[in-house]
């Protein structure tokens, strides 16, 4: 392992000198095409050609391999970095339902039905564009810009799902789920949508269970066997 870094460290260092020295070809103007091409029609031999200040093949090589090599790290990490913000609002708002849905229960000694009875303690808004199901964020958008009137509007009372005013998620919840010993809980689940990021994307789930005065918000990680649609997950 501390050969690969010590080979890595030296590669990088050679790169470093490169560009530093195409840095300075630039600033002399040595890559202008005009001034080479007055430059080789004073040259009177090929000796003096092969004299002129440049790269060789193989440190072009070099270079290009730097950057594929950057790049691969660097895109992944950029797309994995895009799709955790995503995730970021939906948990917000799974955290948000499952403390409203504590409070409530705790003032009420019954677990919430809809939005309704939820709208005392945490309310919220969705996207209610036309194709949102199929195009997620982009629908949201490209309507939004469009529309005369606002396609951000606040959760029905009636409603137990809704999307997610960036489109990106779609969230559930329900209160007729059971634990193993039959006791009601309260559960949250926020899915990925708009093709493809509802396979791409992680989901992210909640859960409060009054008897045994547990809850739990959970996001699934970026891991290929994590991403894509989940089922409800209890506490």
């Amino acid at each position: 392992m501390s050969g690969f870094i010590i080979i890595t460290n030296i590669v990088y260092i050679y790169s470093i000198n490169l560009l530093i020295r195409m840095a300075k070809l630039f600033q002399t103007g040595l890559f202008s095409p005009k001034f080479r091409f007055n430059k080789i029609k004073s040259i009177s031999s090929i000796k003096k050609l092969k004299e002129e200040e440049g790269f060789t093949l193989v440190e072009l090589i070099v270079v290009v391999m730097m950057i594929g090599i950057l790049s691969s790290i660097a895109i992944p990490q950029f797309m994995t970095a895009a799709d955790k913000a995503k995730q970021k609002e939906a948990t917000g708002i799974v955290s948000a339902l499952v403390k409203a849905a504590t409070a409530y229960q705790t003032e009420y000694g019954v677990l919430p039905r809809n939005a309704g009875e939820l709208a005392e303690y945490a309310k919220f808004q969705m996207c209610d564009a036309d194709d949102v199901d199929d195009r997620g964020g982009a629908a949201c958008k490209e309507e939004g810009a469009n529309s005369a009137q606002s396609i951000i509007v606040p959760v029905p009372d009636p409603a137990t799902e809704f999307y997610t005013t960036s489109g990106n998620y779609y969230i559930t919840f329900t209160d007729e789920e059971v634990d193993g010993e039959d006791n009601p809980i309260f559960l949250v689940l926020a899915n990925p949508n708009g093709r493809p990021y509802d396979r791409n994307g992680s989901a992210v789930t909640g859960c409060y269970n009054p008897t045994a005065a547990v809850s739990e918000v959970y996001e699934y990680t970026a891991k290929q066997d994590d991403k894509g649609q989940k089922g409800y997950r209890q506490c």
